[in-house]
């Protein structure tokens, strides 16, 4: 799926650099006879990081789950979803393993900017995922925000709720440091949720036309891109056209119809 264990082992604790280093990545990677990348950057980074023959790596993306489609805003259930979860304000929405690769900081950094504005007032930030390695050092960032109490943290998304939140928010932003392929923001495209995302690794790949970019390192440029969108309507709706279209290139009936197909050339 990717390589960010190689690059950046800070980004893990010990124990899964442990599992990484036990299961010999290296010489499975050497010994396969063939080996299945879910995007271009991770073959590259294949090729580059290990040195895996080209000819060995078979490119095959992932999908995006067929439900996971745009609601207009009349839909029963997203308005039922709304006043079960008190969702009566506009939000910006994350979703992902609460750790450092996701950048989570820079987000809520971002988030303080923004509020600055008057106009801002009624937003809210919804943080949902798990709790992953270092998770505490976002609460901490959290509290840390003078607008703390309008930072909301899910905890895991429930399979049948993915479909409501993604259609609730006003922006998914996702600026993660390291990504094989980026399931979430694909996931948001898929609804026709405005995507701001890092220009990093696999995202642009993924993604193509239909996402803002930023340096994840740059949280003014993060805020500004992440302000444009909500303030922007012909910008939102270009988004949510062309996030729609991209998501539309990513099938599980592809993926398994190309696994299959590879499969079967070893028969």
């Amino acid at each position: 799926h990717d390589l960010s264990f190689i690059h950046h082992p800070d980004f893990f604790s010990r124990r899964q650099g442990f599992w990484h280093a036990l299961h010999d990545y290296r010489r499975q990677a050497q010994s396969a006879h063939r080996l299945i990348a879910v995007s271009e950057f991770t073959k590259y980074d294949l090729v580059q990081s290990l040195g895996v023959p080209e000819e060995k790596i078979t490119v095959i993306h992932s999908g995006v789950h067929p439900s996971l489609t745009p609601l207009p805003d009349s839909d029963a259930r997203l308005a039922e979803f709304r006043r079960v979860h008190n969702l009566s304000f506009p939000f910006l929405l994350f979703v992902g393993t609460l750790e450092p690769r996701k950048n989570i900081p820079a987000i809520i950094r971002a988030f303080n900017l923004i509020k600055r504005s008057a106009a801002m007032s009624d937003l809210r930030l919804v943080v949902a995922g798990k709790p992953g390695w270092l998770y505490r050092t976002i609460l901490a960032e959290a509290a840390r925000s003078p607008f703390k109490d309008h930072i909301i943290f899910w905890g895991k998304i429930a399979p049948h709720d993915k479909l409501f939140l993604y259609n609730a928010a006003e922006a998914f932003v996702y600026p993660s440091f390291f990504e094989g392929f980026g399931f979430p923001p694909l996931e948001a495209q898929a609804c026709g949720t405005p995507v701001v995302v890092s220009d990093r690794t696999a995202l642009p790949e993924v993604l193509g036309d239909g996402a803002r970019y930023v340096n994840p390192w740059n949280v003014d440029a993060l805020a500004k891109e992440l302000h444009d969108v909500l303030t922007n309507r012909a910008l939102r709706e270009d988004l949510r056209k062309k996030g729609i279209a991209n998501a539309g290139r990513f099938h599980w009936q592809t993926t398994a119809r190309q696994m299959l197909n590879l499969f079967q050339s070893y028969e």
